[in-house]
């Protein structure tokens, strides 16, 4: 098989997800990777009556949080990196986000929906979302599945999901906001003239105070898993940032029974960091 050989050490090494390895089940199990990874190690072991481990990796999001009922014209709060840091001492704070507000979602490539870790649960309300794709010249319901929604959106959780839709087209936040007939806020200019694949999360309620989400996870646009054997391990770079290859943690599974997968992460000459964008 073929061999690659680092030119450099693996340098600082964590582990993500449980210690001994992320529980697998028939449910995909979402682990993101630490910030600033660069070479990760998976090792699937501990199998009961499972024969595989089917994995993917999960697409790097860009999201941005409205301020205010303003959409792209006011204040947009980018949670980027604390959604996907890989760290639980920081998170996405959804409380007092009110009814119509957008939480804009986006990648470099199309994906099939996020799967979301709730900290702090939405305690009232009933909260119902939609989320919408960009066609080219309008926002169109996605007729997502929302999985977090206990009684209300955001108060388990679990993945929001939707069917790829053929007619989603990338757009720049610029062309969004004019479309819109806004200008797009200085808070948005760094990603202002980027090609994204689009989505718009808008609650039917408000978020109660104190909703915060740990993770916020890209699901990868296809359900055609790699798989691993027992203790077959997979090892090898990637690049945990904005991109067409930009991943942010992997999506794991049994085709059957139980298994665990260890995730390693490597930051090789750089190091590992949390928080938000500076």
């Amino acid at each position: 098989m073929p061999t690659e050989i680092l030119g450099a050490n693996l340098g600082h090494q964590r582990i993500a997800g449980a210690s001994k390895g992320v529980a697998c089940t028939t449910t995909a199990a979402f682990t993101p990777f630490h910030q600033g990874t660069e070479h990760i190690d998976i090792v699937p072991r501990n199998f009961s009556t499972a024969v595989v481990v089917k994995y993917a990796f999960c697409p790097y999001l860009i999201i941005l949080k409205a301020d205010s009922a303003d959409g792209l014209g006011g204040h947009l709060e980018d949670n980027t990196q604390v959604a996907q840091d890989g760290s639980t001492a920081t998170s996405v704070d959804m409380g007092g986000f009110t009814a119509g507000r957008g939480l804009y979602v986006g990648s470099a490539v199309p994906f099939r929906g996020a799967h979301i870790d709730v900290d702090g649960s939405n305690g009232s309300g009933g909260a119902a979302l939609t989320a919408y794709y960009w066609n080219g010249s309008s926002w169109v319901d996605l007729s997502d599945t929302d999985g977090t929604n206990g009684t209300r959106s955001l108060r388990v959780d679990g993945a929001i999901t939707w069917t790829v839709p053929s007619a989603w087209q990338s757009s720049t936040l610029k062309k969004l906001a004019a479309a819109a007939g806004e200008t797009l806020d200085s808070s948005g200019q760094k990603w202002s003239d980027i090609n994204m694949y689009w989505t718009k999360w808008e609650w039917s309620a408000g978020i109660t105070a104190g909703t915060t989400l740990d993770h916020i996870l890209g699901i990868n646009e296809s359900t055609a898993y790699a798989e691993l054997t027992d203790s077959v391990a997979y090892e090898g770079r990637i690049h945990n940032g904005f991109g067409a290859n930009g991943v942010a943690g992997i999506e794991a599974l049994t085709n059957a029974g139980t298994a665990n997968l260890i995730v390693t992460c490597s930051a090789m000459n750089g190091y590992f960091s949390t928080g938000k964008v500076l």
